[in-house]
């Protein structure tokens, strides 16, 4: 009797139902609660005077609630990727639905965005690293990678082997394609050092592959999407400060590239100041590359046509620009480069190397069967980033957007500064990229912070430029940009890592950016 009452003592008091729920109540189950919890409370708040001015603005076209409707979503949206309760793709699919049913969006309007053609360059990446393993031509540039560094440090070995190489092939223009590419060859290394997927190392590794492709993303004014939609509203917007200016090619270099060269070194530092590997010496198994070499033997014609397919996609991502940069200084190409641009853009080359894995043969066999380019596409990111391009256009769609640039407005009092307006368009990429995709993000914050700069009487060209750099920061949670999204898939990375390194990560980086991006923006305007 007395064993019974200390049992239902013990159960009735709080540290043993704390306890209890805690074991329930894990972190997944609170995601799969709170995500629309917070929606039905956002959508069910009366709706502030501001809102209700926003939505009249903006004409009869848009629904009721509207801004509302938007922020639920983003919410929902976030709270589902950050804890992970459902398969990120699927979570994904939520803009698309309630901006739909809501009538904030069209359905084709919704669902055509995970076709956008920014995910051709996802798909193309999947299936070129799907072929680099089928003919094991990661292998064989793993080796060499392998002899790059000989000393035995693993911290300067990650540098060299994960964050230097996807940093230098985002000049191909695409931080996607040069993290899928770069991807198989650090699994084949780590393998060959005899390190073993799930331990810190392996992980370090990983996240310094993203956080660097991240960096390389500043890099060149083709590397990212947000680089070019800072360039378009650069253009539209400059018309209303009395002189039309343009964002070269040269003016971003000069720009993005110091805080690219900043970031990646940034970055590789801190992955591993937080994830403190246990290794401190890593040891090549010599005997196993030579004996992989060995067996490697000369270049198979697979590897080769492999090789040539690559290069075709960087040439081909490469050469718009290249003539772009040639017209500036030679205006007789500026029609050459205007065609190009037009039936030449990044999904361009995408398609064409997709297609291409598909029809090539060697000796008979496929570069890619069918199903292999099936398998090798990774459609819950496909998903995942489509999801974010419909969430970033229902919340411009429903008048979200403009309802955030008034709050931001009203709150930096009547006569603000420059740099104060850079910040906040700064600060402003920088949280929106948390909530979706940084091509969404840009094109939200870049119109806003041209607004606001218009609206305190300054020029619009610095803040985009700032927002359109802080959209490529985000690296806490892999639905902010392609590389992270990548390296997650991967299943070497647990998110909660991938949060904390972010965090650190994003926040130096966004420090660095609002304190040095005044100064190099008024170098060119």
């Amino acid at each position: 009797m007395l064993s019974w009452s200390r049992q239902e003592t013990d159960l009735r008091s709080p540290r043993s139902i704390l306890k209890i729920a805690g074991k329930w109540l894990n972190k997944r189950r609170l995601g799969l609660i709170l995500g629309p919890l917070l929606f039905l409370v956002i959508v069910l708040w009366p709706e502030p005077q501001s809102m209700l001015d926003v939505v009249s603005g903006l004409g009869t076209d848009v629904p009721e609630k509207s801004p509302q409707i938007a922020l639920g979503t983003l919410l929902w949206v976030l709270v589902w990727w950050i804890t992970e309760c459902v398969p990120l793709g699927i979570a994904a699919l939520l803009p698309p639905l309630v901006f739909s049913m809501t009538s904030i969006l069209r359905w084709d309007t919704a669902l055509t965005s995970f076709m956008n053609p920014i995910i051709w360059i996802f798909m193309a990446g999947f299936v070129l690293a799907a072929a680099f393993r089928k003919w094991d031509l990661d292998r064989r540039i793993a080796v060499r990678l392998g002899s790059m560094y000989k000393g035995s440090n693993p911290v300067i070995a990650a540098f060299f082997i994960a964050s230097l190489p996807v940093f230098i092939l985002t000049l191909t223009g695409s931080i996607t394609a040069s993290t899928s590419v770069v991807f198989p060859f650090i699994v084949a290394y780590l393998s060959m050092t005899g390190i073993k997927p799930g331990s810190k190392y392996s992980e370090a590794c990983m996240l310094a592959l993203a956080q660097a492709a991240t960096a390389g993303a500043m890099l060149l004014l083709i590397s990212t999407p947000p680089n070019l939609i800072a360039k378009s509203n650069v253009e539209e917007f400059s018309v209303y400060w009395d002189v039309r200016q343009e964002l070269t090619f040269l003016d971003w270099l000069l720009i993005g590239t110091p805080h690219a060269i900043i970031g990646l070194f940034v970055t590789w530092i801190v992955v591993f100041k937080v994830i403190r590997p246990e290794e401190k010496k890593i040891t090549v198994d010599r005997s196993k590359m030579a004996a992989v070499s060995k067996q490697l033997g000369r270049m198979s014609a697979g590897e080769k046509m492999v090789a040539g397919l690559l290069v075709t996609a960087i040439s081909l991502w490469i050469l718009p620009s290249a003539v772009r940069v040639i017209a500036g200084f030679e205006p007789g190409l500026e029609g050459l480069s205007a065609d190009l641009s037009a039936v030449m853009p990044e999904a361009m080359p995408a398609v064409l190397v997709i297609l291409l894995a598909g029809l090539l043969r060697v000796k008979g066999e496929p570069l890619l069967r069918w199903e292999e380019v099936a398998r090798g596409i990774d459609w819950n990111v496909v998903f995942l980033f489509g999801g974010g391009i419909a969430l970033g256009i229902g919340l411009e769609a429903s008048g979200f957007a403009d309802w955030l640039a008034w709050l931001v407005s009203g709150s930096l009092g009547s006569d603000p500064s420059a740099w104060v307006i850079f910040a906040v368009s700064c600060m402003l990429g920088f949280v929106l990229t948390y909530a979706a995709s940084n091509t969404a993000a840009a094109i939200i914050s870049c119109p806003i912070a041209a607004s606001l700069a218009l609206g305190a009487g300054l020029s619009p060209v610095p803040p985009i430029i700032g927002a359109a750099l802080a959209c490529s920061i985000s690296s806490a949670i892999p639905s902010t940009t392609p590389p992270m999204a990548i390296v997650y898939s991967s299943g070497f990375v647990k998110i909660w890592t991938m949060f904390k390194v972010g965090i650190v990560s994003d926040l130096v980086r966004l420090g660095v950016l609002i304190a040095i991006g005044p100064i190099l923006t008024s170098v060119i305007y």
